[in-house]
């Protein structure tokens, strides 16, 4: 009779997810994934081929925790001012999570900017200011407006700046009037 599964996973993903949200990728070892598991690296190289393998789940795990939890925070009327507060606010409350994702090479920088750039390109086809754009200039104003976004939230996620909502809702419409002539922000 062939012994259960006793090691799922699911199970594992979740603990890799937890380890990189608390220790970034320093600890995103098979050792330390399966330390925190109290088992050995076995369960974990049978359910994944490699740890590269395993970091690739990770990165649509990751994916759905930004677009369902951090970009769903409503705190305007404005859902593109929205996304952007909730990316800074995400820097200022999950600093390490932030860092792992954002500064350390050890996720596929493409995939991991491609969630935000995304996103926002939904939001323009949504927003009356923007949703006549083409398509390159859509990505031209997303670029635009994430120098201001991404560079307060490194510098929040530092330390090197306090966050203050009201100024970076200020930074944000100015960036947003400054790159869409006649665009107005509430």
């Amino acid at each position: 009779m062939a012994r259960k599964k006793t090691i799922l996973k699911s199970q594992i993903l979740e603990t890799a997810y937890q380890v990189v949200k608390t220790e970034g990728f320093e600890g995103f070892t098979a050792r330390n994934i399966a330390k925190k598991m109290d088992c050995s690296t076995q369960p974990i190289y049978l359910e994944f081929k490699s740890m590269d393998d395993l970091k690739q789940e990770l990165v649509v795990k990751v994916k759905t925790y930004i677009d369902e939890t951090i970009y769903e925070k409503e705190r305007t009327e404005e859902p593109l001012i929205n996304m952007c507060l909730n990316y800074i606010h995400f820097s200022k409350d999950e600093p390490v999570f932030f860092k792992a994702l954002f500064f350390e090479s050890q996720m596929d920088t493409d995939q991991m900017h491609n969630i935000s750039l995304n996103k926002m390109m939904e939001l323009f086809k949504q927003n009356d200011g923007t949703k006549e754009l083409t398509e390159a200039e859509q990505i031209k104003l997303f670029k635009n407006i994430w120098i201001t976004v991404h560079g307060t939230a490194v510098l929040v996620a530092q330390g090197f700046l306090k966050f203050n909502e009201k100024d970076g809702t200020d930074y944000i419409k100015q960036a947003l009037q400054r790159s869409v002539p006649g665009y107005m922000v509430n």
